[in-house]
C-alpha cells in the first residue's frame, strides 16, 4: 500500500524542489516578520528632508577712467569694450556686490575680505610654470551678523594698476623672463548659520583677472554668478502598520505552509539514473555540436553491416577519420540516444542508455 502511495506522487529536479522550498521560506519570513511588526507598532524608517536653501550670488561692473589723450574723446570706457590701451588707463573703477538669500529667517554670522594677488607665469617648452605671486590687501577682514534670511554686500575700488605694471615690468628686465601677469582681484566670503539645530557653513570666492605689464589690458570675471545649495536633514518618520498589511501577510504566510505541505508530502526527487543519462547526453551534445546532425526518425540500416562501439570516443575517431557527420536520434519514449557514422553501406553505431 506504501509503495503504491509513493508511485502516485509527482516527481521533481531536486532543483524544482529546492526552488519551491526557497519561494515558501523567502514568502514566510517576509509574511512572519510583517505580521510580527502589525502587533509590536508600526515601522521607522528614515528619510532626507529638505530643511534650508540658500543662493549665493556676485556680480561687478566697472568702469576705466582714461588719462587726458588726443586719441580717445571719452574720459571714461565702460565694459563694452574688448581690451583697453595700458598706457592710456589713468584707473579702474570697480563695484563689487554679493548678495545671499536663503528661504528661512536665521542669525547669519559673516565675514568677508577683499585682495590683491599679482601672480606671474613663466612658459618652459609648452609648459606653464607659476614663479611669482604677490598680495595685496584691499579689504581687511570684516565680521557682521544680521538677523534675517538676506544680506547683502557692496564695495567700491579705486584701482590704480601703475605701480604693479612697473613692477612687472622691471621684474621682466632684471630676471630676464617674458611672463605672462595677472592681478587678481578677490573676494571672499564666509557665513555660518544654524537651522534645526544643524550648522550651516558657507565659502564664496569669486575672482576677477585684469593683465599687467601688456601693451593691452583685459578684465574678465564670471559675472552674474548664482550658487544655490540644498541642506538636507535625516528624520524619522513612524508608520503604523495597515490593515491590508495583515490581511495580505496571513495570506502569505498561509500560501507558504501549503507550498511546505505539497513539496515535502505530495513531490518526490526525480530518479536520479535518468538525471545521469540527461547530464552525459547534455555533455556530449555540448562538446560535439559541431560535429553531431539530429535526425527526426531512427535509422533504419542492415544489421549485418552494424558495428557497435563500445563508447562515445570511438564514434568521434571514425566521424574524422571518414570525414563524416555523426547522426544523432533519441527515443521520444525511453532514455536511449542513438550516435551513427554511415561510410560505403558500413553504419558505426554507439547506444547511450540510462
Amino acid at each position: 500500500m506504501s509503495a503504491m502511495k509513493r508511485r502516485s506522487k509527482i516527481k521533481l529536479r531536486k532543483s524544482t524542489r529546492y526552488f519551491y522550498i526557497a519561494i515558501a521560506s523567502i514568502l514566510f519570513v517576509i509574511s512572519f516578520a510583517t505580521l510580527f511588526g502589525s502587533f509590536f507598532g508600526g515601522t521607522t524608517s528614515k528619510t532626507k528632508e529638505e530643511i534650508y536653501k540658500y543662493t549665493n550670488n556676485f556680480r561687478y561692473d566697472y568702469s576705466v577712467n582714461l588719462v587726458p589723450n588726443q586719441y580717445i574723446d571719452n574720459q571714461s570706457l565702460g565694459m563694452n569694450e574688448t581690451a583697453y590701451i595700458t598706457d592710456l588707463i589713468d584707473d579702474i573703477n570697480l563695484n563689487l556686490h554679493y548678495s545671499y538669500n536663503s528661504n528661512e529667517k536665521s542669525t547669519i554670522k559673516y565675514t568677508y575680505s577683499i585682495k590683491g594677488i599679482l601672480n606671474g607665469v613663466y612658459t618652459k617648452d609648452g609648459e606653464e610654470q607659476k614663479i611669482w605671486t604677490k598680495e595685496y590687501i584691499l579689504k581687511e577682514p570684516t565680521e557682521s551678523t544680521v538677523i534675517d534670511e538676506k544680506f547683502e554686500i557692496n564695495e567700491n575700488l579705486i584701482l590704480n594698476l601703475d605701480e604693479q605694471n612697473n613692477l612687472v615690468n622691471n621684474f621682466e628686465k632684471e630676471m630676464e623672463l617674458s611672463i605672462d601677469a595677472k592681478y587678481n582681484i578677490v573676494l571672499e566670503i564666509k557665513t555660518n548659520t544654524t537651522i534645526e539645530d544643524e550648522n550651516i557653513p558657507n565659502t564664496e570666492i569669486a575672482t576677477i583677472s585684469i593683465d599687467l605689464g601688456k601693451k593691452t589690458t583685459t578684465i574678465t570675471g564670471e559675472n552674474n554668478k548664482n550658487d544655490t545649495q540644498y541642506v538636507s536633514k535625516e528624520v524619522e518618520t513612524h508608520s503604523d502598520t495597515s490593515t491590508l498589511k495583515t490581511v495580505f501577510s496571513i495570506i502569505g504566510l498561509v500560501i507558504s505552509l501549503l507550498i511546505y505541505r505539497y513539496v515535502f508530502t505530495k513531490t518526490i526527487v526525480m530518479n536520479k539514473t535518468r538525471n545521469e543519462f540527461r547530464m552525459e547526453l547534455n555533455r556530449i551534445l555540448r562538446l560535439c555540436q559541431d560535429k553531431i546532425v539530429q535526425v527526426s526518425s531512427k535509422m533504419e540500416v542492415d544489421t549485418t553491416n552494424v558495428i557497435d562501439v563500445k563508447d562515445f570516443g570511438e564514434i568521434v575517431k571514425v566521424s574524422e577519420e571518414l570525414f563524416k557527420p555523426i547522426l544523432y536520434w533519441i527515443s521520444p519514449r525511453d532514455d536511449e540516444a542513438w550516435f551513427t557514422v554511415m561510410s560505403h553501406g558500413v553504419t558505426y553505431r554507439y547506444i547511450l542508455r540510462k
